[in-house]
């Protein structure tokens, strides 16, 4: 009898190691998974770092390896995952919020949907500002901007959202922005009002019910709002015929449950769209995509989101000529090597902030008249000579408190001969190079045409910031131009 026992415990522990090796040796076995989420998974980690020295974090990036790609994670991810729904009906995916009906949203969107600005007032007049450039700078190639916010989903679809969360009357950021930009000469697209108004009167949904995005409904309405913005005659494709068609894998059903093959619904039009890819392309997330139709009419540059994939066969279409850019910083200096007719950018909602993140990247405006200082105050100044024909300068100043509208940065560059030029800055925190997780609303960026310096010159940088309170002179410093 004992000996039975014996063999019962000896058999028992080994299945138990049995069954904690597995996922390990899967581990050196298995074909990579394809991600289903919305994130990189983790890289195995090298041993040495780029200048040859010994990887100090390499255990913990073996951990992170390890918890991306261990055998089964996929199966066990959508286990626990429909535990947790079914039973509890919560979410296991912190991304990933569960609602009414089969509706699922995205974590992100929930400052935006309960009426917590993440940004300032301030920081609202700077992004104000900052369109502001982008449209006179487009004017000056003789191309008509136009910003368009594509509003979340649960902007749009707010009745499916779990019941706690809570909207607190307060105005978020497309509220403020609108508002903002309303006492301004900006070509606004009022995506939101558009999408809301026709999702309350329409049964045809206009966002997908498992995905962050909008469906092919949505977006042809985003095209039709766009092209009114930008007042140009096309095609509305409003007598277009549609079926509903189960074909499309939400990203947050996959996020949720990996191993889901569950397909959410389609709208797909019977339109004959001619358009044609030039270059290469692959697929709708291209950082760049080029195309034609020699049935079309004018040319498009759209500076674009996620959310413009399912408008680029409408605007392909009805644009002669259209590229559609998902560079970061928007490199917008392309109107200086193409003429182009409209020029769009399209952001979606919960992304506002960005639009004080990072300038994009052209020949800054020239400043014809740099108001005089009347103190001094304190800047920081980087550059970035990264051998491209722009020179990026950007940094911080020390503003007064209490401020409530946006500042004016000018930035004036002297050769040690004498010579200056005076430039109108973006009010940007260029908060990925300045390695800080916030976004601030004491920034200021630019790019100068790298022509206009000469090699080993010594230049030294003041700026001129305008402000309510008066305006200030901080001198940050020089540097010595070496493309």
């Amino acid at each position: 009898m004992k000996k039975f026992k014996k063999a019962g415990y000896f058999l028992y522990c080994l299945l138990f190691f049995a069954a904690c090796a597995v996922p390990g040796t899967m581990l050196l076995c298995q074909p990579e998974n394809s991600n289903s989420e919305k994130r990189q998974l983790a890289k195995f980690p090298s041993i040495h770092t780029k200048d040859g020295s010994l990887n100090q974090k390499w255990g913990s990036e073996f951990q992170s390896y390890v918890s991306d790609h261990f055998g089964f994670r996929q199966t066990l991810v959508n286990a626990d995952s429909r535990m947790k729904a079914t039973l509890l009906h919560t979410s296991a995916e912190e991304d990933v919020i569960i609602g009414q009906d089969g509706w699922l949203y995205y974590t992100a969107t929930v400052n935006d949907y309960i009426g917590n600005p993440t940004v300032s007032l301030l920081g609202i007049q700077n992004i104000v500002h900052n369109l502001e450039l982008m449209q006179e700078y487009a004017a000056q190639t003789g191309s008509v901007f136009t910003v368009a916010v594509v509003p979340n989903k649960n902007t749009v679809y707010p009745d499916f959202m779990p019941y706690y969360y809570k909207n607190s009357g307060i105005s978020n950021n497309l509220d403020n922005l609108k508002a903002a930009v309303s006492e301004t000469d900006i070509n606004w697209c009022d995506l939101s009002d558009t999408l809301i108004s026709t999702a309350k009167s329409s049964d045809t949904l206009l966002y997908h019910k498992t995905d962050t995005h909008w469906n092919n409904t949505g977006a042809l309405i985003g095209y039709q709002t766009m092209m009114d913005a930008v007042g140009m005659p096309y095609h509305s494709y409003s007598d277009a015929t549609y079926t509903i068609q189960p074909e499309w894998k939400g990203d947050l059903q996959g996020m949720l449950f990996p191993e889901s093959d569950v397909l959410d619904d389609q709208t797909v039009y019977d339109i004959g769209f001619t358009y044609s890819y030039q270059g290469h392309y692959r697929n709708s997330d291209d950082i760049t995509i080029n195309t034609s139709n020699p049935d079309g009419t004018g040319s498009l540059l759209m500076f674009r989101d996620s959310f413009g994939a399912a408008i680029i066969p409408y605007f392909s279409q009805q644009f002669q000529t259209a590229r559609y850019s998902r560079s970061r910083p928007n490199p917008i200096y392309l109107l200086e090597e193409q003429h182009y007719d409209a020029v769009i950018l399209e952001i979606v909602e919960r992304n506002i902030a960005w639009l004080q993140k990072e300038a994009p990247m052209h020949s800054a405006l020239p400043a014809e008249n740099v108001p005089s200082s009347d103190k001094n105050g304190d800047a920081t100044l980087y550059t970035d000579q990264n051998g491209s024909s722009l020179l990026h300068i950007y940094g911080t100043v020390s503003l007064p408190e209490n401020l409530t509208k946006a500042a004016t940065y000018y930035v004036t560059i002297t050769e040690e001969s004498g010579s200056s030029a005076s430039y109108i800055a973006y009010n940007c925190y260029e908060s990925d190079q300045l390695e800080d997780t916030e976004i601030r609303d004491n920034g200021y960026s630019l790019y100068i045409p790298t022509d206009t310096l000469t090699e080993g010159k010594n230049y030294t940088v003041n700026i001129t910031a305008e402000t309510e309170q008066g305006c200030i002179l901080c001198e940050p410093g020089d540097f010595i131009y070496t493309p």
